[in-house]
């Protein structure tokens, strides 16, 4: 009677280990890294914002990313938090510009931009007090965002001394402008571009400006890359910039 028991539960055994090898591994894979819909964030004169939550309680910085021309943010901020809320509030302003089916634009206004962008900021804070960060926090451009994250991150350095822009340009600034850097406040400067992108050596000569300045840069051009990175690469192309950035104070 005892052996026969024993033969039941090796079988019971070998057909559960059946049954998972059936289970196809992108379903497990998806599974694990499901995140869910981004939350909706209403933000006073301007269109609404997505954001998720930090992983990790306690007050946290804000990433905020600043999508390209015609970049869906609900869909943008989707990918971004994979990689991006183990280091703080993931946070997707919208553009002025409607560009339809949820596509928005910056106009290339980085007037509005900076009233959008700070106009989110409050709005975060007044929902979640104290677990926002008022400083020391990360902004994040891509193109377009790329363009209004120089120009924001030039004129409010305080709020945001650290940047990631993607596919930047020394055409993005004015002679003058660039002046007004502060090695003090702008504390660490990621610029990262695909080899291939028409903006790669735009690219190098603001990390170039960036060094004359003694802000600390890295500038890294991707091989093979072209102007925006592929979304199975996200994780692996971004983890360590936001973490070399997350690490200065």
């Amino acid at each position: 009677m005892r052996r026969l028991s024993s033969v039941i539960a090796s079988l019971a055994l070998a057909f559960a280990f059946a049954l998972i090898t059936l289970v196809p591994r992108t379903a497990l894979a998806k599974g694990g890294s499901a995140i869910g819909e981004p939350l909706r964030l209403e933000v006073p004169n301007a269109p609404e914002a997505y954001y998720y939550k930090p992983r990790a309680k306690g007050p946290k910085p804000i990433l905020m990313y600043l999508h390209g021309r015609n970049g869906n943010p609900a869909e943008d901020c989707r990918k971004w938090a994979r990689v991006a809320s183990q280091f703080g509030w993931v946070v997707c302003p919208s553009g002025p510009g409607d560009s339809g089916a949820g596509g928005r634009s910056w106009s290339n206004g980085a007037g509005d931009a900076q009233r959008i962008i700070d106009a989110t900021v409050a709005a975060l804070r007044a929902k979640y007090k104290g677990k926002v960060q008022r400083r020391s926090n990360i902004l994040i451009g891509f193109s377009e965002g790329a363009f209004v994250a120089m120009q924001v991150g030039l004129k409010d350095q305080a709020t945001w001394s650290k940047w990631l822009i993607l596919a930047a340009s020394d055409q993005y600034w004015g002679g003058t402008e660039v002046e007004s850097l502060d090695k003090r406040k702008v504390r660490r400067v990621y610029l990262l571009t695909g080899e291939n992108d028409g903006v790669a050596q735009n690219t190098v000569r603001v990390g170039e400006t960036l060094k004359k300045a003694k802000v600390p840069v890295m500038v890294k051009l991707v091989p093979g890359m072209g102007h925006e990175v592929p979304s199975d690469r996200m994780i692996s192309t971004y983890r360590r910039p936001l973490a070399w950035l997350a690490q200065a104070k």
